[in-house]
């Protein structure tokens, strides 16, 4: 009987440290509402599965998170892509990997509202950008882009870029 208690006891004891340890780790884990963490691996293999899934238009892209506020998505490009232009979204880019000349205000030409699947609303793209100003950019870099301004990434050839895009609404 006394060995019993003891085991007992002992099978007690562990299941208050395991509870200890674990319940405060799964609210760590959990975080408050809202709340996400994407750490550099799971970064990365979202950037090789892009790379498997590139479009007519040269580039991918994966929605991270649509918040109250604002959204997150990934978009790796393998070659330029139409300039744009959005209305009500201000751009935070956040540049992962690659590089590419990024031209940014001027004047949108032969400008086009987008609509249909996955077309923000304003959101509009043009044939050329004509006058706006040329900055490198690559990993590590991060850029804000005011709503209502022309931008394009312009991917040098047989190179790509990747970042983070939050489209945060403009006031």
């Amino acid at each position: 009987m006394r060995y019993s208690a003891g085991r007992c006891d002992m099978r007690l004891l562990l299941a208050i440290v395991f509870f200890a340890i674990l319940v405060p780790q799964t609210a760590k884990a959990q975080g408050p509402s809202g709340f996400a963490i994407w750490t550099p691996s799971e970064l990365r293999e979202q950037e090789r599965a892009l790379n498997r899934e590139i479009g007519p238009d040269h580039s991918a892209r994966a929605t991270l998170g649509v918040y109250e506020s604002h959204r997150i998505r990934m978009i790796h490009r393998e070659a330029t892509g139409s300039p744009e232009f959005h209305t009500n979204f201000v751009d935070l880019w956040i540049v992962e990997s690659g590089k590419a000349t990024l031209v940014v205000g001027g004047t949108l030409v032969g400008a086009k509202v987008l609509t249909g699947a996955g077309a923000a609303r304003g959101d509009i793209i043009g044939t050329s950008i004509r006058g706006g100003k040329r900055y490198q950019v690559s990993a590590g870099d991060v850029i804000h882009i005011p709503a209502r301004a022309p931008h394009q990434a312009v991917v040098p050839e047989g190179g790509e870029i990747t970042y983070l895009r939050i489209a945060i609404p403009a006031r």
